[in-house]
C-alpha cells in the first residue's frame, strides 16, 4: 500500500512538471522604434534672404491754373536682402494628415535704390546745366509679419505642406527732387514715408524630424503681396518745374520669400513615446 502511494506521488509531481513547461514564458517587451508624431505646439527660428520685385511709376504734375506733365516714368526695381525672425504654431495630425496655425515675425533688410533722370549729370558725362531736374528714391523693407494654416502630408519623419494667410509689411520710402544750376545742385523737395501695408501669402515647404526628438528642421518658400503703395508730396515752382506742384511715387509690391528654420515641439515623450502612449515594461509571448 506504501508503494502505491509513493507511486502516485512520483507520478503527481511529473505531472504537474511537465504541465508548467506548457506554460507561456515572461519575457521583457521589446518595443518597435518610436514613431513621431506633428501633434502639440511649436516654436523656432529662421532666416533666409528675399526678393521683392515691382513696377515703380514716379509722376510730377503741375498745379492749377498751368497744368501740365513734367514728368511721368516708370522702371522695374529689385528689393534684396536678408531676413531673421521666429515663429510659433499649433499643429493637429490625423493619420497621414496634419492641420495646423502659424504666426511669425521678421527682421528684414530689403533694399533698393535708384536715381531718374540721370541723376544730374549732362551729355558731357558730369554734373550740371542742362543736367535738369533729377530724382532720387530709397524703399526699405524693414520687417514682415504673417499669420497662416497650413495643410501638409506625413511619411517616415517628414511632412510636405502648403501654407497661406495674411501678411503685413513695414516700408518705407525717401524722395528727394534736386535740380541743377550749372553745376550746384539745389534742393527742390524731399519726404519720407513709413507704412504698415497689409496684404495676402502664400507657399510652402517640408519639415523632417531630428535625432528622434522633438526637434525639426524646415526649408520654405512664400510668395507675399501687397498690392499698390502711393506717396506724394508737393514740390515747389523751379526753373525747370513751371510752378507749384505734385510729385508721386507708386509701385506694386510682390515679395519672394526663401528661409530655412528650425523648431522644437513641446510634449514630446522621449525615447519610450509612440504616438503620444507610453510602452508597457513587459509582455507575454
Amino acid at each position: 500500500m506504501k508503494k502505491l502511494l509513493v507511486a502516485g506521488v512520483l507520478l503527481g509531481a511529473l505531472g504537474g512538471a511537465a504541465s508548467a513547461a506548457d506554460l507561456p514564458v515572461t519575457a521583457p517587451y521589446q518595443p518597435p522604434p518610436p514613431v513621431w508624431s506633428w501633434t502639440g505646439f511649436y516654436i523656432g527660428i529662421n532666416g533666409g534672404g528675399s526678393i521683392a520685385a515691382n513696377t515703380h511709376t514716379f509722376s510730377n504734375v503741375t498745379l492749377p491754373p498751368g497744368v501740365a506733365v513734367e514728368f511721368n516714368e516708370t522702371m522695374r526695381r529689385s528689393l534684396t536682402g536678408g531676413l531673421f525672425g521666429g515663429q510659433i504654431g499649433y499643429n493637429w495630425q490625423f493619420g497621414p494628415w496634419v492641420v495646423g496655425a502659424e504666426a511669425d515675425w521678421q527682421w528684414m533688410n530689403e533694399k533698393d535704390d535708384a536715381c531718374l533722370f540721370a541723376c544730374g549729370v549732362n551729355f558731357f558725362g558730369s554734373p550740371g546745366f542742362p543736367g535738369g531736374t533729377f530724382l532720387t528714391d530709397s524703399q526699405k523693407i524693414k520687417s514682415l509679419v504673417t499669420a497662416r494654416a497650413r495643410l501638409g502630408y506625413t511619411n517616415g519623419g517628414w511632412l510636405w505642406y502648403v501654407t497661406g494667410g495674411g501678411a503685413w509689411a513695414k516700408i518705407d520710402e525717401d524722395i528727394a527732387l534736386t535740380a541743377q544750376s550749372f553745376g550746384s545742385p539745389i534742393s527742390v523737395a524731399a519726404a519720407s514715408f513709413s507704412d504698415t501695408k497689409s496684404g495676402w501669402t502664400v507657399g510652402g515647404g517640408v519639415e523632417t524630424s531630428l535625432w528622434n526628438s522633438g526637434w525639426s528642421a524646415k526649408l520654405e518658400y512664400l510668395y507675399a503681396d501687397f498690392g499698390t503703395i502711393t506717396h506724394s508730396f508737393a514740390t515747389p515752382a523751379t526753373f525747370i518745374i513751371f510752378g507749384p506742384s505734385v510729385t508721386t511715387s507708386s509701385f506694386d509690391l510682390r515679395d519672394h520669400i526663401i528661409r530655412v528654420g528650425i523648431n522644437y515641439r513641446f510634449g514630446y515623450g522621449g525615447p519610450g513615446y509612440y504616438g503620444g502612449h507610453g510602452y508597457g515594461a513587459y509582455r507575454a509571448y
